[in-house]
């Protein structure tokens, strides 16, 4: 049976805004872009304006962004997402939406905590966004099609990322040529004419490729012993040995391993689309060097 603390709602529509590479950069920027962050979420709920019922979402903040919560209206979440976009311009922004479920439990400390495979989905679909950038999960875009078809046949697939929970989620981004297509076939017209059927369609699949591998996420295989803290870009991604691999966008990222007893491993590396690297790391103390015992000392005195 559950308290009023610790209740379910189904599911929802989470919008999360975050900063790439925050933890990296230094404390003054980091000052201006929570700034700047901070007023894109305002401007996303629509505080101004009430474009957001309060009864309907809620907000949450994180070290490296903020979420907004949205129960039960999916066109609602992405016009959110759209403004928090508009008005983070020049920020260095990244969002990420998701539709799932979610939990409010009890927490020691405010009292509420909002937590759930909703929210660590559309955290991990905006840090592969990358800067300027709104993706969205494919729940996300299966609840959109059911009351706003039209928005949601602006999306198509990009790639597969993995939460934290190590769940894979396929991705989609918004297709702004959608709207210009009829004058695109006019151009493709036209250029057909010109060099030829054989040769176009040989350029086209050239460029599909190219951007199919752009698009291609690298691999992180870990091997640590006995256990510890996984950390990319200052977020937590889950505990080795229970997480071995992590899919994460292509560039340079600095790769944390933490555990209690020992000093933390950390080493930045740069990844190529689709390039798979291994991270080895044992925390094991090193073992002393044996005292010789009286009869080893006495032989060395005859």
């Amino acid at each position: 049976m559950s308290s009023n603390n610790d209740s379910y709602r189904p599911r929802a529509s989470v919008v999360f805004v975050g900063i790439p590479e925050f933890a990296q950069k230094p404390v003054v920027e980091q000052a201006r872009l929570r700034a700047r962050l901070d007023a894109a979420i305002v401007a996303g709920v629509g505080v101004n304006d009430g474009a957001l019922n309060e009864a309907d979402r809620m907000v949450l903040d994180a070290p490296e962004g903020g979420a907004i919560v949205v129960l039960g209206d999916p066109p609602a979440a992405l016009a959110a997402a759209m403004r928090a976009r508009d008005a983070g311009e020049g920020a260095s922004l990244a969002i990420g939406i998701n539709h799932g479920p979610v939990k409010l439990a009890a927490s020691a400390r405010n009292g509420s905590l909002l937590v759930g495979d909703g929210i660590d989905a559309a955290v991990a679909i905006s840090q592969f966004a990358g800067t300027g950038k709104l993706l969205v999960s494919r729940d996300f875009r299966d609840a959109l099609a059911e009351s706003a078809p039209a928005h949601a046949a602006k999306f198509h697939r990009v790639a597969d990322v993995t939460d934290a929970s190590v769940r894979t989620h396929e991705v989609y981004a918004e297709d702004h040529v959608t709207d210009a297509r009829a004058g695109r076939r006019a151009i493709v017209g036209a250029l057909l004419a010109c060099v030829g059927i054989v040769a176009l369609g040989g350029v086209a699949r050239v460029v599909r490729e190219n951007l199919a591998a752009a698009r291609q996420p690298a691999t992180l295989v870990f091997d640590i012993r006995p256990q510890g803290d996984i950390y990319l870009d200052g977020a937590m991604k889950g505990k080795a040995p229970a997480v071995t691999r992590l899919q994460v966008p292509s560039g340079t990222h600095v790769i944390e391993v933490r555990n209690g007893r020992f000093p933390a491993f950390v080493t930045e590396v740069t990844l190529s689309p689709g390039e798979q690297m291994e991270i080895r790391h044992s925390f094991i103390a090193p073992t002393k060097p044996k005292r010789p015992g009286l009869l080893e000392r006495f032989k060395f005195w005859q």
